[in-house]
């Protein structure tokens, strides 16, 4: 029986949704028995607002840029079809992003996701190194995970949830991420000052081979392993 997780990260306007702040970006990846199968979720959201220039310096992400984009209605429906039922929400600060996920949908008088979805990396990382900084940057650090990208391009939901994937793997399994690291550029994954932000990358699949050959030998070496059958 496989083990279905949503490894997810968004980005907004602002910090508050009960202030008028919206949505801009979701970036969502598919684990299965944390593996990833290559279904990946991402869309950049017309928030029918102005982006504040103090969001903008910390994602890019422009009012101009998300013009035209698709509203949070008109991508609802497959967001709830890609995230399903019962799958198992991994966030970094899940409260932040299941606070503006629920918003939306409720004002477009959908039913809420339920809290108990969610496995937030931020406390599971608190609770782990007591009294070190847990930012998904700290833990990046922390368990030598590069940043190369994020450096040069900034915040970006899709990306975040990339890394996250990597955090979360390193916090479970008490590895370093030697795994994931092989010198190369991540797949599918560009940077803004590249890219210009000139297209919307929408509901694409794509899998890394090479990580997912390093999982599975290094699941293969791993003694009394409980999900690895699973």
């Amino acid at each position: 029986m496989s083990f279905r997780q949503i490894i997810l990260d968004t980005e907004t306007t602002g910090l508050d949704p009960f202030s008028g702040h919206r949505i801009i970006e979701i970036g969502a990846i598919e684990v299965e028995n944390k593996v990833k199968t290559g279904r990946v979720f991402h869309y950049y959201i017309n928030p029918e607002r102005d982006v504040p220039n103090e969001a903008f310096k910390i994602h890019g992400i422009s009012t101009s840029f998300l013009r035209d984009k698709p509203k949070f209605k008109d991508i609802a429906s497959i967001f709830l079809d890609f995230i399903g039922k019962d799958s198992q929400f991994i966030i970094h600060n899940a409260m932040f992003d299941m606070r503006f996920l629920n918003h939306e949908l409720q004002t477009l008088g959908l039913p809420a996701i339920s809290f108990d979805r969610a496995l937030d990396t931020l406390l599971l990382a608190r609770k782990k190194f007591p009294g070190s900084p847990a930012t998904l940057d700290a833990l990046c650090k922390r368990f030598n995970i590069s940043l190369k990208d994020r450096e040069s391009s900034g915040h970006g939901a899709l990306l975040d949830s990339e890394l996250l994937y990597k955090v979360y793997i390193c916090l479970t399994e008490g590895i370093q991420s030697d795994l994931f690291n092989s010198g190369r550029q991540e797949g599918g994954i560009t940077s803004k000052k590249s890219t210009k932000r000139d297209k919307t990358i929408e509901a694409r699949s794509f899998s890394y081979p090479e990580d997912f050959e390093k999982y599975k030998e290094f699941i293969e070496k791993i003694k009394n392993n409980l999900w690895k059958n699973v």
